[in-house]
């Protein structure tokens, strides 16, 4: 397939570094992994044989965000016909660009981290794939690319819209680390989403997927999965931000919403239908993919029994066999799933 530039000039405003990734000055930095690990990463796969090879062989723990087939499981909602023009917002290490490409005719993947798209670039380069292009910008800076797109996808990075400066996952998570916010998080979400809706064609569509702001777990001793603290996600915002301040000297900003809640925001931005799915065991690495306004028919509990190190949890045990099951295959309390991915699609604009 031929990579077809519908960009305009757009991404000519900006200057290709020698992997051939459209850069800006002013990117910044989210990882998993620290900037002196990454650095030294990118100089490890100039002499890898393949991306996935070098991920397995000094970060194999990552292994699955970045090429688990489960990955891309929530793209089939989109209903792609494979001419579409796409987005792929906070891509990262392309899980979902790589997959949007071969279902599609163009993709742009968009974030921040250019070690993150000197990772992605290599698995274009393994997979022979002409048709994505990669600019390094920060998501709330980047140019209108105005009715260019057919379809965005915005996965599992709103969250992280507020957020300002420097990420390292590692010296960032649940660690103590001052910082001053100037807005509303809300607001910069929102206006994030408002220029995401401004790139769409109309009839183009908007894939969402994020955690539940009430996803049961957070009730039974489960930390917030973008500061580690328990219960800010379900609290009133000022009593997370109290509890924020007092415990990492910095307020709750990564904001997360009910069902109902990010479907209103998305309706008032401007997006004429959205439909909205609960996932299991999340949006990550979906197994069960639901829509909201049906029962959770044939659902079976997909939380895994086992931890990180993979040993049996009793924590998980109780969590999966006695209240994932008892919650939505017996009660089917869909208020309560763990993530959402919601499919929005914008309609003509009435004058």
């Amino acid at each position: 397939m031929e990579k077809t530039y519908i960009i305009d000039n757009i991404l000519e405003t900006y200057k290709k570094n020698t992997e051939g990734i459209f850069c800006s000055k002013g990117a910044g930095y989210w990882s998993n992994l620290d900037k002196n690990e990454n650095d030294d990463f990118v100089k490890y796969l100039q002499d890898a044989s393949s991306a996935k090879e070098a991920l397995m062989e000094k970060y194999p723990q990552y292994d699955d965000i970045a090429f688990s087939p489960k990955r891309e499981a929530g793209l089939e909602l989109l209903e792609l016909k494979g001419d579409e023009i796409c987005v792929d917002y906070g891509c990262m290490w392309g899980a979902l660009t790589i997959a949007l490409a071969k279902r599609t005719r163009f993709v742009l993947g968009i974030d921040q981290t250019l070690q993150s798209l000197i990772f992605l670039k290599k698995r274009i380069e393994d997979e022979n794939l002409k048709n994505i292009d990669l600019l390094c910008e920060d998501l709330k800076r980047m140019p209108v690319f105005k009715e260019k797109f057919d379809i965005a996808v915005v996965n599992g990075v709103l969250e992280w819209i507020p957020e300002e400066g420097k990420i390292e996952i590692k010296q960032y998570y649940g660690k103590k680390v001052k910082k001053n916010y100037f807005r509303n998080p809300q607001d910069v979400q929102t206006d994030f989403l408002k220029k995401a809706f401004s790139n769409l064609k109309t009839g183009g569509k908007l894939y969402l997927a994020i955690e539940n702001r009430y996803d049961f777990k957070m009730f039974f001793g489960g930390k917030d999965p973008h500061v580690n603290l328990l219960l800010v996600s379900i609290l009133p915002r000022k009593m997370a931000n109290f509890i924020s301040m007092r415990k990492l000297g910095r307020p709750y900003v990564n904001w997360l919403y009910s069902f109902s809640a990010l479907k209103n925001i998305l309706k008032d931005i401007g997006f004429s239908k959205v439909d909205l799915y609960c996932c299991f065991p999340d949006y990550r690495f979906p197994e069960f993919i639901s829509p909201y306004d049906h029962k959770l028919e044939g659902f079976e509990p997909t939380l895994s029994l086992r931890d990180k190190d993979g040993k049996i949890n009793a924590k998980r045990i109780v969590a999966k066999i006695i209240i994932e099951k008892f919650l939505f295959k017996y009660l089917k309390i869909k208020f309560f799933a763990p993530s959402i991915i919601a499919i929005a699609k914008k309609g003509q604009q009435t004058p």
